[in-house]
C-alpha cells in the first residue's frame, strides 16, 4: 500500500506563482497542497495550523519576508523548507542562504520563463521528496551553534600519527551549505591547505553560495577555475555542470568532458578519486550531509590510498544518506558534527596541540 502523500504548504506573494506551483505539486501522485499563503506572516500561521511536511517559501514578500518567516517557523514548528528565489537577484540569493543557515533545507531557482518552469516540473518533486526525509530542528542563534562541541570527541579523532594535510576535499548535498559554513568556520584563519568543495546545488546558485560564505566568514571563497593552483587558504567550489578534480602538483581541473556519475556533475566521487590518484597522503576527505550515496566510493578509494577521511555524524545531518553510505563502505571511521570536523583538522595542523 502506498504511504500517505507529502503535504505541501506554498508561501508566495504572487498568486500566479502559487497557482503554477500548486499545479506542479498536484500533478505528482505522492504529494498534495494542503494550504497557501500570500505573505510570510500568513505562512507562519498556516505552518502552525496545518503542520505540512514540506514548505515552499518565497523570499521577497510583504508583511514578513521569507527569511523572517523561516526563523519563526523553525522556532515554533520546525519543518523542512525549500526556499524558492530568483538567481538573478543577488540580495535575495544572499537572504536565501541565510535562511538555510537558520534551518531551511535547500534553495531552488524561481523560473523566469516557460523553459524554466518545464525544468521546475522535474526538479521540484524530487526536491520535495528529499526535503520530506530531512531532519530539522529549532534554529540556534549566534555562537550557540558552536556550543556543545566535545573536546574529547575532537581529541579522540586526531590520529596518533599526524598526516600532512595540504588539501581538504569536501562533498555535500542537501543541508550542505550550512554544514560547510560551520566546517570552514572552525578552521584556522590561515589554514595551510586548500579546500575543494563539491556541493550539489541548483545550477546558477554557485556564485551566490561563494559570495555568502566569503562575506560571512571573511575567507577567499570562489567558484573554481580550470588550471588554477590549489593554494593554502583558498576555498574553491565546483561550478555547475562540471566535475572538480585535483591533479599532480596541486592543479585544479574543471572537467566538463567526463560524464555525470549517476545523476551528478559535479560529483564528490570524482573529486575524492582524483585526490586518491594524485596526492592521497596529503589529502583529508570530508563527506557532509546529503541524500543518496555520492562520495562514498571516492572517499573509500581515498582512504585505501592513504588519505585521512571523516564524515558528518547522523545527529547533525539534515539527511544522513551520503555519510551513512560512506560508513557502510568503510570509507571512514570518524563521524562528528561539522564544527568538530573542522577542529580535528585544526588540531592536525597545530601538531595535535589543544
Amino acid at each position: 500500500m502506498a504511504g500517505a502523500p507529502i503535504d505541501v504548504l506554498i508561501v508566495d506573494d504572487s498568486a500566479t506563482v502559487r497557482a503554477v506551483l500548486r499545479r506542479l505539486v498536484a500533478a505528482t501522485p505522492d504529494m498534495r497542497v494542503v494550504g497557501e499563503a500570500g505573505d510570510g506572516a500568513e505562512g507562519v500561521e498556516a505552518a502552525v495550523r496545518l503542520a505540512p511536511v514540506v514548505i515552499l517559501m518565497d523570499i521577497e514578500m510583504p508583511v514578513l519576508d521569507g527569511f523572517a518567516a523561516t526563523e519563526r517557523i523553525m522556532a515554533l514548528c520546525p519543518t523542512p523548507i525549500l526556499v524558492i528565489t530568483s538567481r538573478a537577484n543577488r540580495s535575495q540569493v544572499q537572504t536565501a542562504f541565510e535562511a538555510i543557515r537558520r534551518g531551511a533545507v535547500e534553495v531552488l531557482p524561481k523560473p523566469e520563463d516557460a523553459a524554466g518552469w518545464e525544468l521546475m516540473a522535474t526538479a521540484l518533486p524530487a526536491a520535495i521528496r528529499a526535503a520530506a526525509q530531512a531532519r530539522v530542528a529549532p534554529a540556534v542563534q549566534g555562537d550557540a551553534r558552536h556550543r556543545g562541541l566535545s573536546p574529547a570527541s575532537v581529541t579522540a579523532a586526531v590520529p596518533a600519527v599526524l598526516p600532512q594535510v595540504r588539501y581538504v576535499a569536501v562533498g555535500a548535498s542537501t543541508g550542505g551549505p550550512s554544514a560547510l559554513r560551520d566546517l570552514l568556520a572552525a578552521l584556522p584563519a590561515a589554514p595551510p591547505a586548500a579546500v575543494l568543495v563539491v556541493q550539489h546545488i541548483a545550477a546558477g546558485f554557485e556564485e551566490g553560495l561563494t559570495e555568502w560564505l566569503a562575506a560571512d566568514l571573511g575567507r577567499d571563497v570562489k567558484v573554481a577555475t580550470d588550471g588554477e593552483p590549489a593554494s593554502p587558504g583558498k576555498v574553491r567550489i565546483a561550478p555547475g555542470g562540471a566535475h572538480l578534480r585535483l591533479t599532480a602538483g596541486g592543479v585544479v581541473r574543471v572537467d566538463t568532458a567526463r560524464p555525470p556519475r549517476g545523476v551528478h556533475r559535479p560529483s564528490a566521487d570524482e573529486l575524492f578519486e582524483s585526490c586518491a590518484a594524485c596526492c592521497p597522503t596529503l589529502t583529508a576527505g570530508v563527506l557532509l550531509t546529503g541524500m543518496g550515496a555520492d562520495g562514498a566510493q571516492g572517499l573509500a578509494a581515498l582512504r585505501r590510498a592513504g588519505g585521512f577521511t571523516m564524515v558528518q555524524d547522523e545527529a547533525s545531518s539534515v539527511v544522513f544518506g551520503m555519510p551513512r553510505a560512506a560508513l557502510a563502505a568503510a570509507a571512514a571511521t570518524i563521524a562528528l558534527r561539522p564544527g568538530e570536523l573542522g577542529k580535528v583538522l585544526a588540531r592536525i595542523w597545530s601538531g595535535g596541540a589543544p
